[in-house]
């Protein structure tokens, strides 16, 4: 099993994650190519709007949380937001997503994180997924320095179409 994340020094998090989602906003990037937005809620930390396509075309969107407090040494931190505050949900709504499971994700709205109840989307590339007693296997693992944000959000945004994603959960 792998230690548990981290947190790391704050402005080296910061300006490492800023940089490499940058790189992801440049004119051309992944962001402009699958419609994301971006709005910096302070150095630690980001929601990004992602698009889900249901399977007769219908399209939403979802606003995602992304955390910097452990990375680039660990993943960033992964939630689905209300807009209102840029919260957590803890029940089901609009807000999070019904998603077929694909065999490398799980999500699950209530889940021990730390001695506190919260949302779990778990996956290799969140630092959710190594709070929880995972044992990946190697190739899964996230690496430092090769991983970026940019995994997060491929992985995320694959599960938010076909034929994975269904519609809002409520």
């Amino acid at each position: 099993m792998l230690p548990r994340p981290e947190p790391v020094d704050a402005q080296v998090a910061a300006a490492t994650f800023s940089a490499h989602l940058d790189e992801l906003w440049k004119p051309g990037g992944i962001a402009h190519t699958h419609g994301w937005a971006r709005f910096d809620v302070d150095p630690l930390s980001t929601i990004v709007t992602m698009r889900a396509e249901r399977a007769d075309g219908t399209k939403e969107h979802y606003f995602v949380r992304l955390g910097a407090v452990y990375y680039d040494a660990w993943p960033p931190t992964v939630a689905f937001v209300e807009p209102d505050k840029w919260m957590q949900g803890h029940v089901a709504s609009r807000w999070w997503p019904q998603i077929t499971l694909p065999p490398w994700l799980g999500m699950h709205l209530h889940h021990e994180l730390g001695g506190r109840p919260g949302q779990l989307v778990c996956f290799t590339f969140t630092a959710e997924y190594y709070m929880t007693g995972h044992s990946p296997n190697a190739e899964a693992v996230w690496k430092q320095g090769v991983h970026t944000v940019a995994a997060t959000l491929a992985r995320l945004q694959e599960a938010l179409r076909q034929p994975y994603y269904q519609k809002p959960s409520a």
